[in-house]
């Protein structure tokens, strides 16, 4: 069967959907009157209906997030059509493509701004970007240049994510979930007033999985085993409550140890892997933000005080036999011995603070401006041994420092009764400097000694002008033109060291986003469809790749573009069930060649699909009354289609597409939710991402196989 013509057929029930049992209804739930009329946002950092903003945006609120269970970042991915996510699952890999547009294989830098995520305003560590998503009031996945307004330029989009705030009343949160594969979860939140003027919030999680690729290593069990461990505590206080003025103090954590797999052969009976030592990966990420608001009667002052950062310890076999063995011409055998293998501690620290200024309330003319600057300290201790390659033999150590000064502003006024238009600016300056040595061991063809120090700076403007019409109601149309950026710099791993050779740095790369659209509420209110189509230009888009002539790693900046359409929507089927779904249509290529890394003009951007969807029935049954007690029965069905995707720029070879299906189903009694629940239902090999190792090796990333399990949750 067409995986292609079963999800557009889907998406298209959704979008047609208009039978007499429709028009007939009269009234919709509580749950669904929230969802169609009441979707405030943040993206223009003041709360708004999603239908004024004038780009294309995802929203999952809190009750969304519960019922299709989003825990991470790998299940955030499930949910946003257009959303391409290169994960590893070990906490220090996790690179998104929003459009087309980030890295063309992983982030090269530690402030890679293609698609940032940001919590409660604050940017996240680039390589500690998936964490657990813990205790959350929304997420917002915003399409197309965010640099305007958020404090690191973000070229294909963001990742906006608001965790629930201290609540005025006691309330308390359980969750317990068991299922297959050695997965378990337990996660609690504690929230209310501490005093008079001050109210605080507590969540706990921690959670676990086995592994499920066999490592055929003697005395190899599996790989792919994860556990977690995450905290995250909040206290307010409001001095000063009736004028507005309020101090927010958050902490938190998350530390993740995991024994990954990486890749495995493809075409393999099974999926194995053979490495020894044993790959493992111990990470922690950690954060502190102070979050002063005080409203000045002319305008609102926020600033945002934040630290943040991640530390990372992990040993890796650099030589899985079963992929280096048919490479090399040799036995799998040849390479069991820990000859081969990475020695790695990563560190970064960052500081982050902006301060601003904003119109107040519904102000006819809204604004914003402020400035923001940023600090990244990125330390890495690189041990590699190697039986093969003198590139991956030495002791490195590595400083990067960044510093980043940017001012920004943006308004929005009426230039009629219906018309409105918006217009923003940001300037940027980035400095930033990389001290390095290697040490050999005596490699042949690596130097004993070798050190570097190195600057390079970059200015930039960044940029958005948009035109929104309120055509009724109901419906509004908008066009937007952004202009986007992200910064150059210096690789996280000085490679080229063993040879003598500093690392090269790589250019900043611009953009030109051009959208249009429509957002619309129908049937009376009991829908709601946004329509957004899109293109991109891409000047140098950033890329790395190994010279096979000096085997030295050089940069490699290749214009891109795509285009497509992106559907979202929402439709009551009546006040039980409900049905909603996106697809996003992306056509891409490069656009220019390359000789290092195979590239041609016509060639898609490495796992991007052409069309991505997702569908997600509801179901919230009427009360029933059983024996002494009382239920409601709920279900909640989702399905992702991924399209195949090519795995490098030089269209080696494509990843397959497949379907994903999860479903959460259940009864809530009073103050009891007790459900059953399943990921990847169909049990489908689904691969995330890829590499080319040599002609005809290729090899995958593989997602998880099915896991079905019970679970209950608790709130009071």
């Amino acid at each position: 069967m067409d995986h292609k013509l079963v999800s557009i057929t889907a998406l298209s029930l959704l979008l047609t959907l208009e039978s007499p049992l429709l028009v007939a209804q009269q009234s919709l739930s509580s749950q669904q009157d929230e969802r169609l009329d009441t979707i405030v946002v943040t993206a223009r950092h003041r709360e708004e209906n999603a239908r004024d903003v004038p780009f294309a945006l995802t929203v999952l609120g809190a009750e969304s997030l519960q019922t299709r269970r989003v825990d991470d970042t790998f299940s955030l991915f499930r949910e946003a059509p257009g959303l391409s996510l290169t994960s590893f699952d070990d906490g220090r890999f996790a690179y998104f493509q929003l459009r087309g547009i980030g890295p063309l294989s992983q982030a090269i830098g530690p402030d890679d701004g293609s698609v940032v995520t940001y919590v409660d305003g604050v940017p996240q560590p680039v390589f500690a970007s998936e964490f657990s998503y813990l205790d959350l009031e929304r997420i917002e996945v915003l399409r197309g240049p965010q640099g305007t307004l958020f404090g690191r330029n973000s070229q294909g989009g963001i990742i906006n994510i608001t965790t629930r705030a201290p609540s005025d009343e006691t309330e308390n949160r359980f969750r317990l979930e068991g299922g297959e594969q050695g997965y378990g979860l337990a996660e609690a939140s504690f929230s209310g007033p501490l005093g008079e003027r001050v109210s605080g919030r507590l969540s706990l999680r921690a959670s676990t999985f086995d592994g499920f690729i066999d490592n055929t290593a003697p005395g190899g069990g599996a790989l792919g085993d994860n556990t977690a461990y995450a905290g995250r505590g909040v206290i307010v206080f409001e001095p000063a409550r009736e004028d507005g003025f309020r101090i927010t103090l958050s902490g938190n954590v998350d530390q993740r140890d995991s024994n990954p797999f990486y890749y495995v052969l493809r075409g393999q009976p099974a999926p194995v892997v053979e490495v020894d030592p044993e790959n493992s990966v111990d990470r922690e990420a950690w954060g502190a933000t102070v979050k002063v608001e005080k409203p000045l009667g002319f305008a609102d002052f926020t600033s945002i005080t934040a630290f943040n950062g991640f530390s990372t310890d992990q040993l890796l076999d650099d030589t899985n036999g079963l992929i280096y063995g048919p490479l090399f011409g040799l036995t799998p055998a040849d390479f069991l011995a820990p000859l081969d293998f990475s020695d790695w501690t990563e560190e970064e620290r960052r500081f982050y603070q902006e301060l601003r200024l904003s119109s107040v309330g519904n102000s006819e003319i809204s604004w914003s401006t402020g400035v923001v600057y940023f600090r990244s300290d990125l330390e890495v201790e690189l041990d590699n041994r190697s039986s093969f390659s003198p590139a991956l033999n030495g002791d490195r150590d590595a400083e990067q420092l960044i510093d980043s000064y940017a001012v920004f502003g943006e308004v929005t006024f009426p230039l009629g009764e219906s018309l409105s238009a918006t217009a923003g600016l940001r300037y940027t300056r980035d400095e930033k400097t990389l001290d390095a040595s290697f040490a050999g061991v005596g490699f042949p063809g690596s130097v004993d000694f070798f050190s570097e120090d190195s600057g390079v700076d970059f200015d930039f403007l960044t940029g958005r002008l948009a035109l929104s019409y309120r055509l009724n109601n109901e419906t509004n149309l908008y066009a937007t033109v952004g202009r986007g950026a992200k910064s150059g710099g210096f690789p996280r791993l000085t490679l080229n060291a063993a040879f003598g050779a500093t690392s090269q740095a790589y250019a900043e790369s611009e953009s030109w986003t051009y959208e249009a659209g429509i957002k619309t509420n129908f049937l009376n209110g009991r829908g709601n469809i946004d329509i957004a189509a899109f293109s991109n230009d891409v000047e140098d888009e950033q890329l790395f790749v190994l010279d096979l002539v000096s085997f030295q790693f050089v940069p490699v900046n290749l214009d891109t573009r795509s285009h497509g359409i992106e559907v979202q929507a929402y439709v009551a089927l009546n006040p039980n069930w409900s049905l909603s779904g996106g697809l996003a249509w992306t056509d891409n290529e490069i656009r220019e060649s390359d000789a290092f890394s195979g590239a041609v003009p016509g060639n898609p951007i490495p796992n991007v699909p052409e069309l991505s969807t997702t569908l997600t029935l509801d179901y919230r049954g009427d009360n029933i009354a059983w024996s002494a007690t009382n239920f409601t029965p709920f279900l909640t069905l989702t399905h992702q289609f991924m399209d195949e995707r090519a795995v490098d720029v030089g269209d080696s070879f494509n990843l397959d597409a497949y379907n994903n299906v999860d479903f959460r189903a259940g009864a809530a009694f009073e103050n009891l939710q007790v459900f059953a629940f399943a990921r990847n239902l169909l049990d489908e090999e689904q691969e995330i991402n890829g590499v080319l190792f040599g002609p005809g090796i290729g090899a995958s990333m593989l997602a998880r196989p099915r896991i079905v399990g019970l679970g209950l949750s608790s709130g009071f």
